[in-house]
This record gives C-alpha cells, structure tokens and sequence, in this order.
C-alpha cells in the first residue's frame, strides 16, 4: 500500500503526489476496480490510471499494465472486467502514440479482448449501489482504440467487426444506457481504416444481418441494440466524430454510406432514397 489518499488526488486533478513514483501504485489502483464504491472505483482508480497513462506515466511499465488489464478481463467480478476493459483501451491508445510495445503483445492484448467481450454475461449497465457497470459500452471503447492503432492490421480489424457482431447476437438482456453510441463509435474507428475497403464492409454486413434475418416480433435484446447502433453509425458517417480534436470519418464514405443505408432498408424499408 502506498498510503495515498486517492480521494485528494482526485480533487486535486489527478496531481501526482509529492514523493510517488507513479508505478509503484499500480498494483494497488489495479486492485481498486474491484471496489462495489464508484466513488473508489471510477472516480479515483480508473480516472487516475486513465489520466496518468494519458499523461505518461507509466511507459516504464506499459507492457505490464496492459498485460494485467487484459487479465483482468477473465477476472471473476464483473467490476473488475469492466474497468479493465476501459484500462486496456488506455494503454492501447498510449502505445498507438508512443509504440511502446510490439505487434505480438498488442495482439495478445485483442486476443484477450477477443476473447471477453462476446462471452460478457452480466451486462448491466447502471446499478443503484454500484454504480455504472457497463460493460458492453466499455468493451466497444476498448475496440474503438484497438481500431485506431495505427499498426492494427487487416484482418484484426476484420476481427473487430465480427467481434462487435457476435456480441450483439448473444446479448443477454435489453440495454438503453447509450450503448448504441459507443458501439457505433467503435464501428467508425474500423471504417475509417483504408484496410477496410468497400468489399469488406460490404461482406461484414451481410454478416450483420444474419442478427435479424429472420426479422420477427418483439425483437430480442441483440437485435434492437443492433439495429438501434446502426442508426446511429448512420448519423456519425453524416456528421462525423468528434476525437482528440480530429474528425473521425470513414476512410470510403459514398460507399460506407449506402452499404448502411441499404442495410438499414431491411428494418426501415421506408427509408428515404439519397439524390
């Protein structure tokens, strides 16, 4: 224990206290994701490791806590997986800036995103004495960074889109908590790739529509978050995102546009037709 008060460092703006060296509380914030306190878990925990890795931090030990976030992905307490998601998304995006790792260890770390993020069982998004749980919105951030990577290859992107799909097919329960937004976000990221042409976008949703073909009444939890993070990438391919000060925009957008468009028509054939 490092004897910080985490509650003043989180006033103070996430300062780092005279003294600490930032790695030697790794383990003990690491370990503060599994408080049942939000208080505890997000707005000191996961805010101080997300803003200390923004800040640079812990580069000396980057590897490491990408290696523990990715393992806190099978970890037995939801919380725990949860914000470990959002940890490893952090270290992803620190090492697109900063290419501290190599390609197999960031393939490790999607391969254990890979693996979590479809399998997640206990999607809640809120809880009244827990707080935000939220793992299929943090799960899709972590994809949205994987996507971003400069170094993410093809065929991990690919894995990125059929990885969302398979998680919207076995959802397990019906979310409203804006997870739509985030999915739809990671989605773009993937589009916005050159790799991925108009082929592939083409062949990743027909996989997509395999969620409600056939389309039947009431529709399952998977198939509304479906189509309703659809909606939503087709608002974000007309307006753009909004990231670290860039615009995010697929890389084909004539093409991304009416491969969702026509998607689309198979829910809302009422669709209007573009000029």
């Amino acid at each position: 224990m490092t004897g910080v008060n985490w509650a003043a460092v989180a006033a103070s703006d996430y300062v780092v206290p005279k003294g600490l060296n930032p790695p030697d509380a790794l383990h003990e914030l690491l370990g503060m994701l599994a408080s049942p306190d939000p208080a505890v878990r997000d707005a000191q925990a996961y805010s101080t490791l997300a803003l200390w890795t923004r800040a640079g931090h812990f580069d000396g030990v980057l590897r490491e806590l990408g290696d523990r976030a990715g393992s806190g992905l099978g970890n037995d307490q939801v919380l725990v997986r949860s914000f470990s998601a959002l940890v490893l998304g952090e270290v992803v995006r620190r090492d697109a800036q900063q290419r501290v790792v190599g390609p197999a260890v960031r393939h490790l770390w999607m391969e254990h995103w890979q693996f979590y993020y479809p399998s997640e069982q206990d999607v809640r998004s809120y809880d009244p004495d827990l707080g935000w749980i939220h793992a299929v919105a943090h799960g899709a951030d972590t994809a949205r960074e994987f996507a971003l990577h400069p170094i993410t290859t093809p065929a991990e992107l690919n894995v990125i889109l059929r990885t969302v799909t398979e998680r919207l097919s076995s959802l397990p329960m019906p979310l409203y908590q804006t997870e739509e937004d985030r999915i739809a976000l990671a989605l773009l990221a993937v589009l916005s790739r050159t790799e991925v042409p108009p082929e592939g976008i083409r062949a990743w949703l027909s996989e997509y529509r395999s969620l409600w073909t056939p389309l039947t009444f009431p529709l399952s939890p998977g198939v509304a978050l479906g189509i309703r993070t659809l909606h939503s990438l087709h608002t974000l391919l007309h307006l753009g995102a909004t990231l670290d000060g860039a615009i995010l925009r697929p890389a084909y957008p004539a093409e991304t546009l009416k491969a969702i468009q026509d998607t689309l028509r198979d829910v809302t054939p009422y669709l209007g037709q573009t000029a």
